[in-house]
């Protein structure tokens, strides 16, 4: 059988330091029927030198400024033809065999789109574990008081570097959100959930690696949470009467909780983590 035309996109802006990483582990993936693009913003660090060694592997790409990275990765979709569209960041990377993993879950299941774990690391030498992140469906974020308010407000959303969408799906319900700058993603998925395109979930296989870093851009969780309380009006017109009231009143404590998380609880937990490394084993709570 022949196998469907793959096209990975790559967005990039001055993250030469990783690039190469990046791009290896698409190429090594040795796909047959690959269409690897990659769309930096105009980069000034090295990253249009690392490119241009890699062109003859590329279908195409180019160097310009665009109006961030949600337009980048569109202005690929649209310029592309793969029947199945990914796009992985340049600071994060594939697992071997991911490719071949992904599409045959897509053939297998027939679904829209299908989401795989991703390990979740630290830049450093070593990088620090954080562990793996495994999808889960959009039920999993419900709380007390059900409904699909939880999945607007946690707000749901799977690993995106794990993500292979069918090309469809971007035809029947629209491309990445431009006017949003760290919650594209989410918001995407969030749509296709919530017309009924869930995931085909494939929690224990690992098929891309996160690097956290410094540098990130999602490291900018005060505009993250300021994009994340727009999901309410985005969506409030896909949920019944309940879930839009039950949405409305669980909103503000939702929102101060994730802020205190962010800002205090998580900082804590991480540096009483690092405490705890300088403590013998044998003595550290269970």
């Amino acid at each position: 059988m022949t196998a469907p035309t793959l096209t990975v996109v790559t967005p990039s802006f001055n993250h030469a330091g990783y690039l190469e990483r990046t791009i290896a582990s698409v190429l090594e993936q040795d796909y047959p029927a690959l269409e690897f693009v990659i769309v930096d913003g105009g980069s000034d660090d090295g990253s249009v030198e690392i490119i241009r060694a890699h062109e003859q592997h590329l279908a195409w790409w180019v160097s310009e400024r665009d109006d961030g990275q949600a337009d980048a990765i569109n202005k690929a979709i649209e310029r592309t033809r793969g029947e199945i569209i990914a796009y992985i960041n340049s600071d994060d990377h594939y697992m071997p065999g991911a490719f071949a993993r992904a599409v045959a879950a897509l053939e297998r299941s027939g679904a829209g789109w299908v989401a795989g774990g991703s390990l979740d690391l630290f830049d450093g030498d070593p990088p620090t574990d954080l562990g793996v992140w495994q999808p889960a469906p959009p039920a999993a974020s419900e709380r007390r008081l059900r409904g699909r308010h939880w999945w607007v407000l946690a707000p749901w959303h799977v690993p995106q570097p794990s993500c292979f969408w069918r090309r469809e799906m971007f035809e029947h319900h629209g491309l990445f959100r431009r006017d949003l700058a760290n919650t594209f993603d989410a918001e995407f998925m969030l749509r296709l959930a919530l017309a009924g395109e869930e995931p085909e979930l494939l929690p224990d296989d690992v098929l891309a690696v996160r690097l956290g870093h410094p540098g990130q851009k999602s490291g900018d969780r005060g505009r993250s949470r300021a994009e994340i309380r727009r999901f309410g009006e985005l969506f409030a017109s896909e949920l019944d009467p309940r879930e839009r009231r039950m949405l409305r009143l669980l909103a503000p404590p939702v929102a101060a909780w994730r802020a205190f998380r962010e800002t205090l609880l998580d900082p804590g937990l991480r540096f009483g983590g690092r405490l705890l490394e300088r403590v013998p084993a044998s003595l550290r709570p269970r």
